[in-house]
């Protein structure tokens, strides 16, 4: 078990919640939760919020509405009821399947906090900011091809935020030249998936670490091995919530050469 904490130093949190994903934006008692898990999850998540000393949520941003992302909204919402929940308002085709996610649309739909985003919005949190990148505009139902893309910008430092976006997203923000280079963090689309992280998107971003949140065993084959070689042959270190457990950046643990180091520190050991 790990033991409670609070820190006053700026951290990203990628929360072990097995098959799906939740991560955490901390600076003191304070944060913002990107994506909240399974509904299974719920309790796990507010728990390791409690132990990371999180006591109030600034935002609650939910990148897309599967419920391996956005199932949790319920249970969050009790504990945190006027936290701001920032989403994309992507609509749903009729039939849409499964019904959690109707259900958690049609939620948000009365939800007297939410806030739609879209791409060229930029939010100010602490000495962070969080830079919308996608989507722009709404073409079909395709839930993943419309997940937030979110850029957020530190102390000099550069961590991208995928969310489900594939590679047909990654060649638009290609095109558009929205994404930066040599990154510092990813957050690798699509928990790994072979749809998501092209060779053309890790060229471009060279990331120096890349953190995956995906659960042991799954039936999806997550990671895919062709991604996992793809950050290899970059020179990007692989973390993964299967085998690292909850993944902890430190983003200024100290300064080399006046700009701010990050850190790891991971739950478990592989």
């Amino acid at each position: 078990m790990m033991t409670a904490t609070v820190a006053a130093q700026s951290r990203l949190v990628v929360l072990d919640v097995g098959e799906g994903q939740a991560v955490l934006l901390q600076q003191g008692h304070r944060g913002v939760l990107i994506d909240v898990g399974h509904p299974g999850m719920s309790q796990r998540v507010l728990e390791r919020l409690a132990a990371l000393g999180v006591k109030q949520l600034d935002y609650l941003v939910l990148t897309h509405l599967h419920p391996d992302h956005a199932g949790g909204y319920f249970r969050l919402r009790e504990v945190f009821p006027r936290t701001p929940v920032l989403y994309s308002g992507h609509p749903l085709p009729a039939d849409v399947r499964p019904d959690l996610v109707r259900w958690v649309n049609d939620a948000l739909a009365r939800d007297p906090h939410r806030r739609l985003l879209r791409a060229g919005e930029r939010i100010p949190w602490r000495e962070m900011t969080i830079e919308v990148l996608w989507p722009e505009a709404f073409s079909g139902s395709n839930l993943n091809r419309h997940s937030l893309v979110l850029l957020l910008r530190y102390a000099g430092r550069k961590l991208l935020i995928m969310g489900d976006a594939d590679t047909v997203v990654e060649q638009a923000l290609l095109d558009q030249n929205k994404l930066p280079a040599n990154i510092d963090v990813l957050v690798t689309g699509h928990h790994g998936a072979a749809d998501a992280t092209s060779v053309s998107f890790v060229d471009r971003l060279s990331p120096r670490l890349a953190l995956i949140s995906v659960n042991a065993g799954n039936i999806r084959g997550y990671p895919g091995e062709e991604v996992l070689q793809r950050l290899e042959k970059a020179g990007t270190r692989v973390l993964r919530t299967d085998r690292h457990g909850e993944l902890r950046l430190d983003l200024c643990s100290r300064k080399k050469d006046g700009r701010c180091v990050i850190s790891v520190e991971t739950g478990r050991k592989p």
